[in-house]
């Protein structure tokens, strides 16, 4: 590039995105993320049914303990690095920048995943839940068969494919408008499990049995279903009311952990967010300590009302032996449970529809809004085209990776239709991206003593830096996550072979497209490995 002018090391000198983002905002898009209403329908229905002596409680209180040091970290790095971009900044400037990019990379293969399966879920938990309490609510067949049709391939394909061009257009909009509607949602949806708590507060599990039972013929089932659902699955080997096992437990913590370990992706959002020091603690470990506490209080009250051997039955039943026993096409989540005890009240029953309803999608928008923070990150190093990295001059939004998110959380979409894809069977290789993240953090105060001598948290215990006792710590805890999710029998990897090629895959193609982009803008006269040993513009 003789005679020309030196290429610089970043796209531009600022992202051209706003600080828009507040506290508020923060801990509403982490508790989201965290996904109180998912998670505990998951937890009620699938720990009972398939681990025998498993403790639920136990398993969610352990799971809070494994997430905190975890999301410390992040909230620490996210601090004292508040750019866009989460793990692929913090490893990349800390360990090393293809190891960040690989970290990154894993991150977004698996957010774009978690576009598309949680666009399934409004149809497949939200819509079918809302439209069979109303019909049943009302007497109304309609409703009845169109909250079944939700429930089909076609009918959760299409709720998602909607659900996913909405979120499109108001991110394409900006995201301020998006963050108006979640905390409206959110307030909605805690509302809901208010009023939740308050029914099951105020019933008994012989109004259960009833309840159900009555709902169940409402459907076209017998007189005696909960009997019926309780006799079937112990023919078919469902084995309630199990000795405690430690190990049970340990493995089924899969499903608290699914939930609580994901209070850290606003990380990737840290050039945006206002405050960053005090937005983003109470935005990741405070609000692992609110979803729990949510999560136990839903937890015991459900179980003292349905039983855990109802709950059991009900997760362990295939759809058709449920349509059999009570006449019910999917199972009930804990929402449609509570509904049937306030079936005879359709506004009550609505608004929990309702309520629900906007538990069941957020995944959708937050690993969306994440996934295009990311590729900007990216681009803005030269390790992606950098048309990625427009950003709309009007709107202040990255115009060119709303698109391939959302394409590509279509695809994940159709491949979770097919079922080509399960639920959580890919969380091993995702947590790996959090384990290097806890790893930067051991060595951020002797790798970058830059930084950390200029960061207002240089505090040391025993003479070493908190924040590597913490990343210590952390590293400890994903690795009993990792076993639990690699040894799980139902959901694990050893369940799904394959899955470990997947992985592989994953950090394979992240390593090969980072020294491929190296290569290319060496070409070009730009060493990108330079532009490392800066943090990126705001």
């Amino acid at each position: 590039m003789a005679g020309g002018a030196a290429p610089r090391l970043f796209v531009r000198e600022a992202t051209g995105l706003t600080k828009d983002i507040r506290p508020l905002d923060i801990f509403v898009y982490n508790t989201n993320n965290q996904n109180i209403g998912i998670g505990v329908a998951f937890i009620l229905l699938l720990v009972p049914a398939l681990y025998p002596g498993a403790s639920m409680g136990l398993g969610t209180l352990l799971s809070c303990l494994i997430a905190l040091p975890m999301a410390t970290v992040y909230a620490y790095f996210a601090s004292v690095m508040p750019r866009s971009g989460g793990d692929y900044v913090y490893v990349s400037r800390t360990l090393h920048p293809v190891l960040g990019f690989m970290s990154g990379w894993n991150w977004v293969a698996w957010m774009t995943l978690y576009v598309g399966i949680p666009a399934a879920f409004f149809g497949q938990y939200g819509l079918t839940g809302l439209f069979r309490m109303l019909g049943a609510s009302l007497d109304n067949d309609g409703l009845l068969r169109l909250g079944d049709r939700f429930s089909t391939d076609w009918g959760i394909f299409l709720a998602g494919t909607a659900l996913t061009v909405f979120f499109g257009i108001v991110f394409w909009r900006g995201t301020r408008l998006y963050f108006k509607m979640q905390n409206v949602a959110f307030a909605v949806a805690t509302l809901g499990l208010v009023l939740a708590a308050v029914i099951l507060l105020l019933s008994s599990q012989d109004r259960m049995v009833s309840a159900f039972n009555e709902y169940a013929v409402s459907l076209g089932g017998p007189a005696d279903a909960a009997q019926r659902v309780i006799e079937t699955a112990k023919s078919q080997g469902f084995v309630p009311d199990a000795p405690f096992s430690w190990y049970q437990t340990l493995i089924s913590m899969v499903w608290p952990l699914y939930i609580v370990l994901f209070a850290i992706t606003s990380s990737f959002l840290g050039g945006e967010v206002r405050q960053a020091r005090k937005t983003q603690f109470l935005g990741m470990p405070v609000s692992v300590l609110y979803v729990t506490a949510w999560m136990l209080v839903l937890i015991a009250l459900v179980t003292r009302v349905a039983g855990s051997e109802l709950l059991g039955a009900l997760g362990y039943l295939y759809p058709e032996d449920l349509q059999q026993a009570a006449g019910m096409a999917f199972a009930p989540t804990y929402n449609e449970l509570v509904g049937m005890l306030v079936i005879s009240n359709p506004l009550v029953v609505l608004f929990l529809g309702i309520s629900f309803v906007f538990w069941t999608y957020v995944w959708l928008p937050i690993n969306y809004l994440a996934s295009t923070r990311a590729m900007l990150a990216w681009s803005f190093d030269r390790v992606f085209p950098e048309k990625v990295a427009y950003v709309n001059p009007r709107t202040h939004t990255p115009t060119w990776a709303i698109l391939i998110v959302g394409i590509l959380g279509e695809f994940a979409l159709v491949a979770y239709v097919l079922n080509w894809v399960t639920n959580i069977s890919g969380i091993f290789g995702w947590l790996i991206s959090f384990i290097l993240t806890c790893a930067a953090a051991v060595a951020f105060p002797y790798r970058r003593r830059d930084l950390y001598e200029t960061s207002p948290f240089r505090r040391e215990v025993a003479g070493l830096p908190w924040i590597s006792i913490v990343g210590a710590v952390g590293i400890v805890g994903l690795l009993i996550a990792e076993y639990a999710f690699w040894k799980d029998p139902i959901v694990g990897v050893v369940a799904w072979p394959w899955m470990k090629w997947v992985i592989r895959g994953v950090f394979v193609t992240g390593f090969l497209w980072y020294q491929g982009a190296k290569l290319v803008q060496r070409q070009r006269g730009v060493r990108i490995e330079q532009a490392f040993a800066e943090i990126p513009p705001e």
